[in-house]
């Protein structure tokens, strides 16, 4: 059960409302496609990627020069990693799908919470999402933070503390959820913001120490 006095609940976006890994899934099986991959060949791909993906925690730059280097054919011949890279996070948005019991839990606890959105990412990509996965209308426009528009990531602490001095949150009675146990959690706590973890059915971390532990973002509704 959570804290009553809560009244603001700050959500990521990727693998939080939305399943930004099978997103990324399909994106990266049309493009093994386009490689000349036979279909035998892109199950076994696209399990060996997102092992190495590891659900967008590894870092970018890292992911797309390695992915490039073990599956580009000659279509990709030539393609630099930073184009390759602002290729792959321009057409994952195109993949997103809403999520209905995420919407549907975010419209239950609508009429009890203030719903901020905390994301990384650049602004057309997030908000491409966003539209695709039927969730603008859960934010109003000045409580949706995109990195790319603040102009500084998470884990960087000052992503959290500009979002808290814009809107003036008491941090004893908000809560930032989302799945990336650093991003979402050690660095929002070190603005004194309450947190939860949305595990999504993976082991919790050794060091976790999350104000909350929640196995998907549906289970929000018991809040209420």
């Amino acid at each position: 059960m959570l804290n009553t006095s809560v009244d603001t609940l700050i959500f990521d976006l990727d693998n939080t409302l939305i399943d930004r890994n099978e997103a990324l899934r399909i994106t990266v099986s049309n493009w093994l496609q386009e490689q000349g991959l036979e279909a035998t060949q892109i199950i076994p791909a696209l399990d060996d990627i997102m092992r190495y993906d590891d659900w967008g925690y590894t870092d970018r730059t890292d992911f797309c020069d390695w992915l490039l280097h073990n599956y580009h054919g000659p279509k990709s011949n030539g393609i630099t990693t930073p184009d390759f890279q602002f290729w792959l996070m321009k057409n994952i948005p195109f993949h997103v799908q809403p999520n209905l019991a995420a919407n549907e839990a975010l419209s239950l606890v609508k009429s009890k919470y203030r719903l901020v959105l905390a994301t990384n990412g650049s602004s057309i990509n997030q908000r491409n999402k966003l539209e695709r996965a039927q969730l603008l209308s859960f934010f109003q426009p000045d409580d949706i933070f995109i990195s790319g528009e603040l102009g500084i990531d998470k884990p960087d602490p000052l992503f959290y503390k500009k979002i808290i001095e814009r809107m003036q949150l008491n941090t004893a009675r908000a809560m930032m959820i989302g799945d990336n146990p650093v991003n979402d959690v050690q660095a929002a706590q070190t603005e004194g913001l309450l947190t939860c973890w949305v595990s999504y059915n993976r082991p919790a971390p050794d060091n976790l120490n999350a104000s909350q532990v929640i196995t998907n973002i549906t289970e929000i509704t018991t809040w209420m």
